[in-house]
């Protein structure tokens, strides 16, 4: 005899549809690890987002995906300070999802941790931890107060909640060994979908009329990201100086060391061989990087974070075509070399020879081309984006929604 009772508890149309709070301590549009993430729970339920407000301009994104999440974008002055602008997402964070009821708490980035875990309390729900950075000490380098303080939270953190999402692989096992967890850390590398280009040459050269080539023979060598000296940047400003008078370096992004990049660059800027675009939208950047003719990846070989860096820009480049000069950290190593998309230089490589090593990159950009292609197969966001839905699954599942 066919139970009735047993129907009505499995029936697909009595399923709740899953609600997702996604907290971000920054802002979505400069953001394209979280813009990855939400278009992966966009296919499991829908999307709550709360995040920073920066300014009316840098209000939409450019992306049909984002038009269906619910967005709650906080105006926090810098004027503020860090503590009372935590706090001000905080409070914004549990307000939201005493609204809204979500199922499942996101919280991104280290910033989120508690605030994340305390939401998720409050209304009863899982929490997903993903860690954009690795924060885990260094027994070799110091730590912090501050570096500290966000390291013990993610500690408390880590062993409750339901997943935790690193930045690579390399990431994943460190944090899994060093916090002993018995649910293994998941990783989603920060790889962008390829995209077609949504924004027209005169749109990009209106906007940032900079980038436009000033005549046939000249070379656009390429960084966009995080500008702080700790990265090494100073090294590529001065290899200029050893680069034929076409070699133009473009610098787009933003950071602590920007003003004191330019005041070393400032012959260059002067005789218009270094430009700085500042922070653009991260849906602009396809269209900007392939105005250049080389990408450079440089990071920091101090901190666990930087050894094991997980940067977005060096797939940005293979999928623009960009062969790259990068530092020689493991995760780079394999990518670079195993590939063959570039050249490595040391930690102790000389201006003069980084210099050398560009001209070479650039003079033979065309023969890396096919193998670029390869890279470009090889690391799809797509084989990302479903191994990591499946692990949120599973979480749905426990929770008795999927």
């Amino acid at each position: 005899m066919y139970n009735m009772s047993e129907f009505f508890i499995n029936a697909p149309f009595l399923k709740k549809k899953p609600r997702f709070l996604v907290i971000l301590f920054g802002t979505l549009e400069y953001d394209g690890r979280v813009q990855r993430m939400i278009s992966i729970l966009n296919q499991l339920g829908q999307v709550i987002l709360v995040d920073v407000k920066k300014d009316e301009k840098n209000t939409s994104l450019d992306s049909t995906i984002f038009k269906e999440i619910t967005r709650y974008s906080i105006k926090i002055p810098q004027k503020n300070g860090r503590i009372k602008r935590h706090l001000q997402l905080a409070r914004a964070a549990i307000r939201v999802a005493l609204m809204e009821r979500p199922h499942i708490i996101v919280a991104e980035d280290f910033f989120t941790t508690m605030t994340g875990w305390l939401t998720s309390k409050m209304v009863h729900a899982e929490l997903i931890y993903d860690a954009h950075e690795l924060i885990i000490p260094d027994l070799t380098q110091f730590m912090s107060w501050r570096d500290n303080f966000w390291y013990m939270l993610e500690k408390w953190t880590v062993h409750r909640a339901s997943l935790v999402i690193a930045a690579n692989p390399e990431r994943a096992q460190l944090m899994t060994q060093h916090y002993k967890l018995k649910n293994p850390c998941e990783y989603m590398l920060n790889i962008p979908p390829l995209r077609t280009e949504n924004v027209t040459i005169q749109e990009i050269e209106r906007q940032y009329p900079a980038l436009k080539r000033r005549y046939p023979e000249e070379r656009i060598v390429l960084y966009q990201g995080y500008v702080s000296f700790d990265r090494g940047l100073n090294r590529f400003v001065e290899a200029l100086t050893y680069l034929p008078l076409n070699y133009r370096m473009v610098v787009v992004g933003d950071g602590p060391d920007l003003e004191h990049l330019k005041a070393i660059a400032e012959e260059e800027l002067q005789r218009g061989r270094f430009t700085v675009l500042g922070r653009v939208a991260n849906h602009l950047l396809p269209a900007i990087i392939k105005y250049a003719d080389l990408g450079i990846v440089t990071y920091s070989y101090e901190g666990l974070n930087n050894i094991y860096c997980s940067p977005n820009k060096i797939f940005e480049y293979a999928q623009a075509g960009l062969p790259v000069v990068a530092t020689d950290q493991p995760s780079l190593r394999s990518m670079v070399e195993g590939y063959g998309i570039g050249i490595l230089i040391r930690q102790d490589t000389p201006p003069q020879e980084v210099a050398k090593i560009i001209k070479q990159v650039v003079e033979r950009k065309i023969e890396y081309q096919y193998r670029l292609h390869k890279f470009v197969q090889a690391f799809r966001w797509e084989d990302e984006a479903n191994r990591v839905r499946e692990r949120i699954k599973e979480v749905l599942v426990r929770r008795g929604l999927a």
